[in-house]
């Protein structure tokens, strides 16, 4: 993940979460849970993170965390746990991911009485209470992360002092700054990259994301007449590998400011597709 920005209050949390389970320090929770709005970075953030510290992680997400089998779920966490627990006491370092934990586990309307909501919120309230037992193969404690965007939406027990350290994620103007210069300071200047930020404020980590990606697209809608139809010729040429040239020719800041305006402009219209579409009860208008 060496192109991926990782900001120096992100890591010092992570780091400090590691350290501190790894180092069985007083009553610190082995729960560290990362809450914030969507599309600045948890996920990408975290994984930067436990990489740096070399870290192999075992994830988890919502898809893992949903069976036909009741409790089965619930098992699924406990089996993972053992499984990092035990490569701790052989000296490897691991923690467990949950990623967007409040989408399975949260408190919605549909889903707080199911077997499987229940076994899981159990297993996470034992692993946060009794984080080594011997007797489930839990010798060593082990860094459990969680991620999602409501924290409100977890059983208040789960999420109370002493068994998750929440962490609320929203990067500062500077910091998105920084992640900006690692993001285009190869195509751009950085009073341009000033400028971009001062005129797209509040704007999630991902939309600038959106906006590099359509300067790669814009000089690959250039080769499509040169590329051709045939896919087949396409891949005998090899031609997969003029991918990591793409979307690295400079650009003015007032064309920067044109793209991420124009990025702008297609996701609002999108948003108010869906509204629009969710107004007329999904039926095509």
């Amino acid at each position: 993940m060496t192109d991926v920005v990782l900001l120096d209050r992100f890591f010092t949390r992570v780091h400090l979460h590691l350290v501190a389970t790894y180092g069985d320090t007083g009553r610190w929770p082995v729960i560290m849970g990362v809450f914030g709005r969507a599309g600045d970075g948890k996920s990408i953030q975290l994984s930067a993170a436990l990489e740096r510290c070399s870290v192999e992680p075992l994830r988890l997400n919502a898809a893992d965390l949903e069976s036909g089998l009741a409790g089965e779920p619930g098992k699924h966490i406990a089996r993972t746990y053992a499984t990092a627990s035990l490569a701790l006491a052989k000296g490897v370092p691991t923690a467990l991911v949950l990623d967007d934990v409040d989408t399975t586990v949260g408190e919605w309307e549909q889903n707080t009485g199911t077997v499987n909501h229940q076994q899981v919120l159990a297993e996470l309230m034992h692993l946060a209470d009794r984080p080594v037992d011997p007797a489930r193969n839990f010798p060593r404690r082990v860094p459990v992360f969680v991620t999602g965007n409501n924290l409100s939406r977890l059983y208040p027990p789960l999420r109370r002092h002493g068994r998750m350290d929440a962490f609320a994620w929203r990067p500062r103007p500077q910091e998105v700054r920084e992640v900006l210069y690692g993001m285009f300071m190869d195509v751009c200047d950085a009073a341009s990259l000033d400028r971009l930020a001062e005129e797209f404020p509040g704007e999630p980590l991902s939309f600038f994301a959106g906006v590099r990606q359509a300067l790669t697209t814009a000089e690959l809608t250039e080769l499509l007449k040169l590329v051709g139809h045939d896919m087949r010729a396409f891949l005998r040429a090899n031609g997969a590998s003029f991918g990591g040239d793409l979307g690295r020719r400079r650009i003015t800041g007032t064309g920067l400011i044109a793209v991420a305006e124009r990025v702008r402009a297609e996701r609002d219209a999108a948003q108010e597709d869906f509204l629009a579409d969710n107004h007329h009860g999904g039926r095509p208008r």
